[in-house]
């Protein structure tokens, strides 16, 4: 599946976080879920 294809349906709320020793607000929005690979089949 290709990665635009992905159904966004994980909510992120707001927060702050520090990167590059800078601060970013993060506005809340939606992500997909977490791609697993399967290890052991």
């Amino acid at each position: 599946m290709s990665y635009s294809l992905r159904i966004k349906d994980v909510f992120v709320r707001a927060y702050i976080r520090i990167r590059f020793g800078k601060i970013e607000f993060v506005c809340q929005h939606y992500r997909s879920r977490p791609h697993q690979l399967a290890l052991f089949n």
